[in-house]
């Protein structure tokens, strides 16, 4: 999104702001929708299980995550939002698209597998967080696209150098070494 966001804000501030705002906006909209979903799979999960079974699921899905991540193979799809739009559509509406797009977690490529872990913790042991995580996550997935539209750099998009390949394998190490331990202690708590 930098890529978009940080040429646009030198070019025309205003495109870039209103950008960003749409960008947010869509966000939390899309990240409304998914917590309401994971809200529905949870208390149906809740009432189908009890804790303990539904504590052991996480910590086999935090294991597998975990795993995923340290082997280098976190899940994700390879796609990214509509690039076309770009051309197509005012800066505040395209933020809006590609904010809910990006929203919805499963349409747009994931560094590191903790947001899925996220994910099933929230369904299986508190849906009622759905909504302030997933809106969480929308804020600061976009708080995070607004400081680097801010010290917006061409190079800040390549990430095809050694620097990058290595950035994204520590925080894969990092994510997965995280995954592993939360499985640790959440099947030792659970038995």
């Amino acid at each position: 999104m930098a890529g978009v966001s940080g040429p646009m804000m030198r070019r025309r501030p205003a495109d870039g702001a209103r950008f960003l705002a749409g960008l947010a906006a869509g966000g939390v909209l899309s990240g409304l929708l998914v917590a309401l979903l994971l809200y529905v799979a949870g208390r149906g999960l809740h009432a189908a299980l009890p804790e303990t079974p539904r504590a052991l699921a996480l910590a086999a899905v935090a294991l597998g995550f975990g795993i995923a991540d340290l082997a280098g193979r976190t899940p994700h799809v390879w796609r990214q939002v509509p690039q076309v739009l770009v051309h197509r559509l005012t800066p505040g509406f395209l933020g809006v698209v590609w904010g809910f797009d990006l929203g919805l977690l499963v349409t747009t490529q994931k560094a590191a597998s903790l947001v899925w872990a996220g994910i099933a913790a929230v369904v299986l042991l508190d849906p009622w967080a759905a909504a302030p995580v997933m809106v969480g996550l929308a804020l600061l997935s976009n708080l995070g696209v607004v400081l680097a539209s801010l010290r917006f750099s061409p190079a800040l998009i390549d990430m095809g150098t050694r620097r990058e390949r290595l950035w994204l394998r520590s925080v894969r190490a990092l994510s997965g070494t995280a995954l592993v331990t939360l499985a640790a202690v959440t099947a030792v708590q659970a038995l």
